[in-house]
């Protein structure tokens, strides 16, 4: 052909473009089975939220629940995008969901784990691998085990995940057409869909199906692209220097959106000796950052709570990062637990077997299993108003480990396939209580009572009969509203609920009434 040029057409931009459709193909099938998942676990019925709100009331069990779970799936994504999408429905409150994700940051380390088994028929390399495999294990074991006692006794990251919230939502404005346009389209698919699906736990597991293949969908597409033909580079330039391993570890991790699969593949380069435990160890790091784009994908123009969830997600893992990766000697307790676990499952196999089946499996469902949660209590307020008389329900659930009490408001109705209108915890010490409308703040120092009202009197000797039965060592609270209307109000402090409230207009008639007729 001598001089002549081949015209070979480029293919190049014409698979990046079909590499583009499928991205935002499985991002928006993504974000539907989000809303499959909420719409799903609306229609279980009450006596099962009634039952999630107990088993999740002890942090302990909810630790172990998410990392049984995470266990089983293989993946901690599912698992954390699952929740957001259970606590934007009100069935779970942020402070029961927050342990659930860190047991799924536990669980999902397991893969690693399992991967490194693949050496074990060679013995130099099945050490390094069973190092490499487990360094997650112990990372995000000890990060547990500083930030949940924090949590459970301080509420550290519902605390900051809470004011991140409220600095977000009251930047949001601009946006707020376009997510309720995209709210709007994705409820109406939604709607449309659930009609074909059974109304039982099936549709659950139909959408959790589809939560997890959406998932995987998107991880393939964006690990073709981004490291499967850069793995020669992956193994030159990512660990020479740790912080850009972390670096590498948090972009590719948030682009594939499973840190499963990016710390897998430290496993062969360290059990290769390609790349040193210690080197290898900022980029697990890295990918425990960016596994948390998913958790927060899912919770985008959800409700508050569930973006708070998401948050937390990026919290405990930053926390774990700040205490290890700008010290190099903490740094080295990790590596050191790891290098030292990877000598005994050496010198005994089943060590490792066992810690496997233990830690990820028997001790976890052990714990769930014998666990007999708490008894909580449903009560029932008949109020009246211009269109007659109404029921509503609260269901209230002591937390005595955690000094606070969880509440599910139902504000109308007592059909048990409804989901409760909100969800939410009160602390022992807070001024606050749990009404048939939702939660009220009031401040007796400052004489405030919910927002837009001055506290004029209060009692703390009033009484209430219910049933022949006598409460005694109630608050009386009268209030004056900015609307001149009047409220009287008796609550049981101790246990943080309204027992009965009245309004009246400025010339003294009664509005409305609602008051406690019934415990269950």
């Amino acid at each position: 052909m001598g001089e002549e040029e081949l015209n070979i057409p480029n293919k190049k931009p014409r698979s990046w473009f079909l590499s583009a459709v499928m991205f935002i193909m499985a991002v928006g099938l993504f974000l539907l089975a989000i809303e499959l998942v909420g719409a799903s676990v609306s229609m279980i019925g009450r006596e099962t939220a009634r039952s999630v709100l107990l088993v999740t009331s002890n942090p302990f069990i909810g630790l172990f629940i998410g990392l049984l779970a995470t266990a089983l799936i293989q993946s901690s994504s599912t698992v954390t995008a699952m929740t957001v999408a259970v606590v934007a429905s009100g069935y779970l409150s942020l402070g029961n969901a927050i342990p659930i994700v860190m047991g799924a940051n536990v669980g999902t380390t397991l893969t690693s784990t399992l991967v490194s088994l693949g050496f074990i028929t060679n013995r130099n390399e099945f050490r390094k691998a069973i190092s490499a495999g487990t360094i997650h294990d112990f990372f995000n074991i000890i990060t547990v085990l500083i930030v949940f006692p924090l949590e459970y006794y301080y509420g550290l990251l519902s605390y900051c995940a809470q004011q991140l919230t409220s600095l977000i939502a009251g930047g949001s404005g601009d946006n707020t057409a376009f997510n309720n346009t995209l709210d709007i389209g994705y409820s109406r698919v939604t709607e449309w869909l659930m009609t074909f699906f059974p109304q039982n736990f099936v549709s659950i597991i139909i959408s959790l199906v589809l939560l997890f293949l959406s998932i995987k969908f998107l991880s393939n597409i964006i690990y073709s692209r981004l490291i499967g033909a850069s793995k020669g580079k992956l193994k030159r330039y990512v660990f020479n220097n740790p912080y850009k391993s972390f670096g590498w570890g948090t972009l590719i991790t948030a682009g594939v959106q499973s840190s499963s699969i990016t710390t897998s593949l430290i496993v062969p380069l360290v059990a290769s000796g390609r790349v040193k435990l210690s080197n290898a160890f900022p980029f697990i790091m890295g990918a425990n950052i960016g596994t948390t784009i998913t958790a927060i994908l899912a919770a985008y123009s959800r409700s508050d709570a569930a973006i708070s969830l998401a948050f937390v997600h990026l919290l405990f893992n930053l926390i774990g990062v700040l205490i290890f990766l700008p010290f190099p000697s903490i740094r080295k307790i990790p590596v050191a637990i790891a290098f030292k676990f990877g000598k005994l499952t050496l010198d005994s196999r089943a060590f490792g077997f066992s810690y496997i089946i233990l830690s990820f499996f028997l001790l976890p469902f052990t714990l769930i299993y014998i666990s007999g949660g708490s008894s909580g209590r449903q009560l029932i307020y008949e109020y009246e108003i211009d269109s007659g008389t109404k029921t509503s329900t609260i269901f209230v659930n002591p937390n005595e480990q955690q000094s606070q009490i969880q509440f599910l408001v139902y504000e109308s109705g007592v059909d048990d396939s409804e989901s409760p209108d909100t969800s939410f915890s009160i602390n022992e010490n807070q001024s606050k209580l749990a009404t048939t409308r939702g939660l009220i703040d009031y401040d007796l120092s400052d004489n405030a009572f919910d927002n837009d009202g001055r506290i004029l009197a209060v009692n703390d000797t009033a009484s209430y009969t219910l049933n022949g039965e006598k409460m005694e060592g109630l608050r009386f609270i009268e209030v004056a509203f900015n609307d001149n209307t009047m409220g009287q109000f008796l609550i049981d402090n101790e246990k943080k609920v309204m027992i009965k409230s009245s309004y009246f207009d400025g010339q003294g008639d009664l509005l409305k009434t609602s008051k406690l007729i019934s415990i269950q």
